[in-house]
């Protein structure tokens, strides 16, 4: 029975969240920022839960525990300065995911892979990713590049604790889309939803972006409707645009 009710929970949330919008339409904010540290370098991606195999391979993560003696110091030594920057609940909200590490010595185990490797983009020794929850389906995409001593080498793309605004958790994707049709009627089909951070207002914001229908060559506007995470009240509508070549 206990299995039972489990399943019928899971087909429960699952359903609920299908019947409000494709999945396919929720869309990650954010750019992890791999370019200019270790994008085209060798390098290994490891992560828990990752594979436990001997013979490592750039497809899929390997076990972290691997190398738990030179990345897990790494990641706590990162996590404690974005701990320290951005604060206490911005950080209850993020979600370690990988750490990649770059190791030069192994180039030759590269050579006739794709994209081939580019020394000169080979910056960091380490490139940390998370994922800032808005909700249980989206989130906004956060990079961290490390050095071999263990130094930041890339800017934080999110707010300081002194700019941080918590979340309004009540929010959900399919909350926000609500919300974003009662705001605008002429919505129509949806193209997605999308968490994301505004690095000049330093908040973070849900937006819901219009489908458009037939696109044509040229310039297509649509309606976007944004909506401020920490204060959904605050709610806008906004002009759209995409280019098409053909």
């Amino acid at each position: 029975m206990k299995h039972l009710l489990t399943l019928l929970l899971g087909f429960s949330v699952t359903s609920g969240f299908a019947q409000c919008i494709d999945e396919q339409k929720v869309k990650y904010g954010g750019d992890f920022g791999h370019h200019g540290y270790i994008y085209f370098c060798p390098s290994y991606d490891f992560a828990y839960g990752g594979d436990t195999s001997k013979k490592w391979s750039i497809l899929n993560p390997i076990d972290i525990r691997q190398v738990a003696s030179t990345a897990v110091p790494v990641k706590e030594a990162v996590e404690q300065q974005i701990r320290a920057y951005a604060g206490d609940v911005f950080f209850s909200n993020l979600a370690f995911s990988s750490i990649q590490v770059v190791y030069l010595d192994s180039l030759a185990k590269f050579e006739g892979r794709g994209p081939a490797v580019d020394m000169t983009r080979c910056r960091g020794k380490y490139f940390l990713t998370y994922y800032f929850h808005g909700d249980s389906e989206a989130a906004y995409c956060i990079g961290v590049a490390v050095d071999e001593q263990g130094t930041i080498l890339s800017p934080f793309s999110f707010p300081s604790k002194q700019d941080y605004k918590p979340l309004d958790t009540t929010l959900t994707v399919c909350g926000v889309l609500s919300k974003a049709r009662k705001f605008n009627r002429r919505l129509g089909a949806i193209q997605e939803v999308r968490f994301d951070y505004n690095p000049t207002s330093k908040r973070f914001y849900w937006l819901v972006a219009q489908e458009v229908k037939k696109p044509k060559r040229g310039e297509n506007t649509f309606i976007e409707v944004v909506i401020d995470a920490a204060e959904p009240t605050k709610i806008k509508a906004q002009e759209g645009k995409v280019f098409r070549s053909h």
